[in-house]
């Protein structure tokens, strides 16, 4: 009896080894996929930070880069586990390790455990962050944008004559000390308030927590048609409404996080367009973090199916899966549902049960071969 228990506790350490073997390599394409694509986003990072900073010191900028790559983390890793998926079981079809699976009698389905595994963990941790990193960073954004403005004003180079920030903007014909002389201002339009622009022998700017003092001297003001002088006025300016669009506040969806939605319908929400963008916002967090099945079966399948192609053919179906889905539920859900066409629910979750249907349907073809 013990001799005939030997070869199965053997076997069965052998699929454990294996399945080991294919945890680590999945976990380990994963982070290669993820490290190349952060990467890769860094030059397009690099611009995006430079034009939403115009005119601040460049270590702001240098500052700011991470955190816009960091709001870019719960859109990168479903991507890169999918791209890891497809490598992974790619290999193992290219190197005949698949069948070689098979003719041992071991049931191929599973090899996907390792898989259903790290997509477990990494869907409830890519929850965490669509639910509660994202709109923290969010907010993280805004705040360092309007601090390096901040920065801006009040540590100008020697010398420097104009500043440029946003819709906001200076220029002076000279400086003397801390003050810009002979200068022309121009203020964009605020809530309720149209653009202002300004000439003055003197500008000075002065701060006050959130508020910006703009201390001018013999200053001619032209708002609108009108025309008009003031020996020395002073505009107070809230550096949020100078940051922010006109429309961005930290009351939109996308700065709150999920418990705070949850509250706010359990308070109870009167508004049928409002509550729909509320349960889809929540429901949306869940699915994007549920893609990770969906893109473990998809991209199973197509590296499995594809074992006789190239690897770059099968990385570039998996791409296009991503971007599919990224469009159809992030645009067209999105827009269907605040449009009261369907369903909060459907709208979130339509295209990834439409995606976790076909990544069956296709490993089903891809097991059976």
């Amino acid at each position: 009896m013990v001799a005939g228990a030997i070869p199965g506790c053997v076997v069965y350490g052998l699929r454990v080894k294996l399945q080991l073997s294919i945890l680590r390599e999945l976990l380990v394409s994963f982070l290669f996929a993820v490290g190349g694509m952060f990467v890769l986003a860094l030059p397009a990072v690099a611009v995006a930070a430079v034009s939403k900073l115009q005119g601040v010191p460049t270590r702001d900028v240098l500052r700011f880069m991470p955190i816009l790559l960091a709001g870019l983390a719960p859109y990168v890793l479903p991507l890169g586990f999918l791209l890891a998926v497809v490598v992974t079981y790619g290999r193992l079809a290219a190197d005949n390790e698949w069948t070689a699976i098979r003719m041992a009698g071991w049931n191929p389905a599973r090899m996907f455990l390792p898989g259903i595994v790290l997509a477990a963990a990494l869907g409830y941790f890519n929850h965490y962050l669509a639910a509660d990193f994202l709109p923290q960073v969010r907010r993280f954004q805004t705040q360092h944008v309007k601090t390096a403005f901040r920065d801006a004003l009040t540590e100008i180079a020697p010398g420097t004559t104009e500043l440029s920030f946003g819709k906001f903007f200076l220029s002076a014909e000279r400086r003397e000390g801390d003050d810009f002389l002979d200068a022309f201002i121009y203020i964009p339009a605020r809530k309720g308030k149209e653009p202002q622009r300004l000439l003055a022998e003197r500008v000075h700017f002065r701060f006050e927590g959130n508020l910006m003092f703009v201390q001018l001297k013999r200053a001619r003001i032209v708002v609108g048609n009108a025309d008009f002088q003031n020996e020395n006025p002073v505009f107070r300016l809230d550096l949020d409404e100078l940051v922010q669009d006109k429309q961005e506040n930290f009351d939109r969806l996308r700065y709150r996080s999920s418990d705070d939605i949850h509250a706010e319908l359990a308070r109870g929400v009167p508004d049928r367009k409002r509550r729909h963008e509320l349960r889809y916002v929540v429901q949306s967090r869940w699915a994007i973090a549920s893609t990770y099945l969906m893109f473990l079966f998809l991209g199973g399948a197509t590296g499995l199916l594809l074992r006789k192609g190239t690897q770059l053919g099968a990385l570039g179906i998996s791409v296009g899966y991503a971007l599919l889905y990224y469009v159809l539920s992030m645009r067209l859900g999105k827009e269907l549902t605040y449009s009261s066409v369907i369903p909060p629910e459907l709208g979130a979750w339509a295209v990834v049960a439409g995606g976790l249907l076909l990544g069956v349907l296709l490993m089903r073809k891809a097991l059976s071969q």
